[in-house]
Formats: structure tokens, sequence, C-alpha cells
């Protein structure tokens, strides 16, 4: 099947994927096959009348594995232009997976790990998460996630924030972890270390940018919001 019969197959199945809230200003998807199809046509001719690749119109389910769609959508913009536009889908989330988000603490130390990003080739001092697993609660996936990745078990769980996504969504959770518990790292996660950071230096490595990551930074501002450290 090719990528544009895949993507109106994946229409009829999960139409909630391509709802048009039907409000000024949105970024309208186009959901008739008639114009999806000659809109892409009209928009390759001038792409490649512009030496452009007319690769860049493609419409449809571009890729897929367990883990996401990656779809290009022919939309309408709020000034009337058409054009694609490309979209990352959970399905994990969409299926009932919660993500989690997860900030270790223990007296005034959170806890840091080393861990390679494939998507930016390079390494990440960051909170430990990870995709939800359908069927599980999101504190269940947090857990799961906690005792596999740095082999620790919280001695209470604070829910900061769930973002629906789905049936799922993400979660962000404060994590007390008990004075003394080790913890060890998955190597297998591409984890390559970690350790305990006191609040004013983790202040300070934010300040500096020496942390960047974006969901540690969520969970860190949500905690301090609603004053769980």
């Amino acid at each position: 099947m090719d990528s544009l019969n895949e993507y109106f197959s994946l229409m009829e199945e999960r139409p909630d994927l391509f709802r048009n809230i039907g409000e000024r200003g949105e970024i309208k998807i186009i959901l008739d096959r008639r114009r999806v199809i000659a809109e892409q046509s009209r928009i390759r001719e001038k792409l490649r009348s512009e030496g452009k690749s007319e690769h860049w119109i493609d419409i449809g389910v571009l890729s897929e594995d367990q883990w996401f769609w990656v779809v290009r959508d022919l939309v309408e913009f709020p000034d009337g232009r058409v054009g694609g536009y490309i979209r990352f889908i959970n399905r994990k989330s969409q299926e009932g997976g919660y993500n989690v988000v997860l900030m270790c603490a223990r007296q005034n130390q959170v806890l840091m790990i080393k861990k390679f990003r494939h998507e930016e080739r390079g390494w990440s001092w960051e909170f430990p998460r990870g995709f939800g697993e359908p069927g599980l609660t999101a504190e269940e996936n947090a857990r799961q996630e906690l005792e596999e990745e740095v082999g620790l078990k919280p001695s209470r769980l604070i829910e900061l924030t769930t973002v629906k996504e789905g049936d799922g969504g993400t979660s962000v959770f404060y994590a007390e972890i008990p004075e003394g518990q080790p913890f060890g790292l998955d190597k297998g996660e591409a984890i390559s270390d970690g350790r305990w950071v006191a609040f004013k230096e983790f202040d300070q490595l934010i300040a500096d940018g020496k942390v960047a990551d974006y969901y540690t930074l969520w969970a860190y501002t949500l905690a301090k919001i609603k004053k769980a450290i």
C-alpha cells in the first residue's frame, strides 16, 4: 500500500487524528481526496519548475513503526495558502500509554542521568523519562521506568501534571527517593552516567545552559510552582 492510500485508510480508521476544530486561525487539514491529489499535483509541478524536489509535497503516511506514524498532511493555512505539513503521532499514547518524565529527589538533591539522544546525535544531562506502555496507569509506567532505567523505587510519587494525547498522554512526576538507596544505570538505554546534584548547583547548570532538555526543565518548573520542592 502506498503512502497516500495508507493515509486515507488511517483517516477512515482514526478520524480523531484528522479533526478540524472549525475556528478562525487554525491550520486546516484538507480531507477531500480529489482535492488532495489535485493540489499535490499542482505543487509538485511548481517545485519541479523551481528545481526543487517534488517529494517535498508527498502527502501520506511517510513512515511508521510500533512507536510513531510520520504523516504529511495537505493543509490550508490561515492566509489561504495550501501546502504540506509534517507531524509525528505517538502510537503508544494514542493506544492508551502514558509517557512519563520523572524528577527524582532526596533531601536537597535531584538525580541527573547522562543519556545519548539519537535524534540530536549527542549526550544530554536530563531527568529519567520514557514511553508509556498501553494497559498500565501513568503511575505504573512511572514506577516501571524508574526501576528499568536507574534501578530506583520511590517512597512516594506525586503527579505534577498529565497532558492528554489520544487515550493516553504524558505525565510528569516528582519521585521521592529514600536516602542511601543506590541506583544502577541501564546501559542498554544508552545511559553512561548518573549523579545526585544539589538544587543550588542544578539551578546554576540551567543558568549556564548545561541543562537544556525541555522535558527536564518542564518537570523542574512544575515541581517549583507546585511547591513539591
